[in-house]
């Protein structure tokens, strides 16, 4: 089932009884509605295919949500149980005290900075004095702010515009801006409209291919393990489909359906996109630096407990 996020804050207030008390025991198999947030995002399309591999009495209704920190926010609230948005939304959650523990990873890279076709830009440096679009609270935001430093570039060097994902594409076709670092499939429908091209696929920086994560609520995890244990093994099961070759036209099928992509457009996003859930000692030592990264942009004060904040016990052994 898939809800938008207008009409689905509109009904939040109607939250079960059943649902509002984390800690009431159910039956294994007994009747349930798991709400999960996704992003308006290629990568996360896979939040559609949890269904195929539901627990029996369990059924999922899919929000989407306009950006990271919307998905965040709903999730801390209660709106959703699960959600899927960027590591930067959660991390800036967590370092605040708000209840949010990343149990999955939710896939890597899909990640571009795209300039216009006939830009003569052939390195980010040459990006200096530039309008470069961003999604404030997005991974993508700190994934840029270490391109530039390492092109020893500040904020006084450019013209940093702040935009949604969904926005940026026809941005850059109308000349709004001259870059932009987005997510896909924004940047293959720029390619191969003809108005954009490919300035770097940006995993050189010492954040990786790091993106998205898949984040429950701390009282979850703490007072319904058995439920939170088997959504993250559902949602595994999903992202293990989805990155087959077999399941690639049912995917970009749904994801045409939803964020209304071509198809040729997304056969190059889907090259651009992995389907990564495992959280190892790699992914954590470049969430620990991405953290810290954050407080040198001053956009956290502290990082988290990744001790709580990052737990890999849900996950398959």
């Amino acid at each position: 089932m898939i809800t938008n996020r207008r009409s689905f804050l509109s009904a939040a207030a109607s939250v079960t009884a059943l649902g509002a008390v984390p800690g009431l025991a159910r039956a294994a198999d007994a009747p349930r509605t798991i709400k999960v947030g996704m992003l308006k995002t290629a990568n996360s399309v896979v939040a559609q295919f949890y269904q195929k591999f539901a627990a029996p009495g369990a059924t999922y209704q899919v929000i989407v949500f306009d950006t990271p920190p919307d998905g965040k926010d709903a999730l801390v609230s209660g709106s959703v149980d699960f959600g899927i948005f960027g590591l930067a939304a959660a991390t800036l959650g967590a370092s605040q005290g708000q209840p949010v523990t990343v149990v999955a990873a939710a896939g890597g890279k899909a990640m571009a900075v795209v300039v216009d076709a006939a830009s003569p830009a052939k390195t980010f440096a040459d990006l200096k004095g530039k309008k470069i679009a961003y999604q404030p609270g997005s991974t993508q935001e700190v994934v840029l702010r270490e391109l530039m430093k390492m092109s020893s570039m500040t904020s006084s060097d450019v013209q940093l515009v702040r935009l949604g994902f969904g926005d940026m594409a026809n941005a850059l076709a109308r000349g709004d801006v001259d870059a932009y670092v987005g997510s896909e499939p924004g940047p293959s429908i720029n390619v191969l409209a003809g108005k954009g091209k490919i300035l770097l696929y940006p995993y050189n920086t010492p954040v990786g291919q790091i993106n998205v994560t898949f984040a429950t609520r701390s009282d979850l995890v703490a007072k319904q393990p058995d439920y939170v244990r088997s959504v993250v093994k559902t949602h595994c099961q999903a992202m293990a489909w989805a990155g087959k070759p077999s399941s690639l036209t049912e995917f970009e099928a749904e994801t045409t359906k939803l964020l209304g992509a071509p198809k040729p457009a997304l056969d190059m996003a889907m090259k651009n996109i992995t389907f990564d859930y495992m959280i190892d000692a790699d992914y954590l030592a470049k969430a620990k630096y991405y953290g810290n990264q954050m407080i040198a942009l001053k956009e956290i004060t502290q990082v988290p407990d990744y001790s709580t904040f990052i737990n890999t016990s849900f996950l398959p052994k």
